[in-house]
């Protein structure tokens, strides 16, 4: 195997790795979500998000990727933010009478 396949090979392995984190996530989302919905809390938490944003941030070794840490954090959560309103709206239709 060649450089290329190994390098490709290997951001393969981590693909796989990051689809089950990304599951994981977004059904703690999805439970979040039902949490919120129980409490009448709202599914924006500006603060909240800004914490998650800065924490990762820092977490970084490589600090020339701040900008793209910070643009994917902030994608994530939207996607958590979409799905979470997605569940809110089908917890709300199933529940009518």
């Amino acid at each position: 195997m060649n450089t290329h396949e190994k390098l490709r090979h290997r951001i393969d392995e981590l693909d796989a790795e990051l689809i089950a984190l990304f599951e994981a996530r977004m059904q703690i989302a999805e439970n979040i979500a039902e949490y919120k919905m129980m409490n009448n809390i709202p599914v924006f938490d500006e603060a909240r998000e800004e914490q998650v944003v800065c924490r990762n941030v820092e977490r970084l070794q490589d600090q020339s990727l701040e900008i793209y840490a910070d643009s994917f954090f902030r994608h994530l959560m939207a996607l958590s933010k979409k799905r979470q309103h997605e569940n809110l709206k089908n917890y709300n239709v199933s529940h009518k009478i």
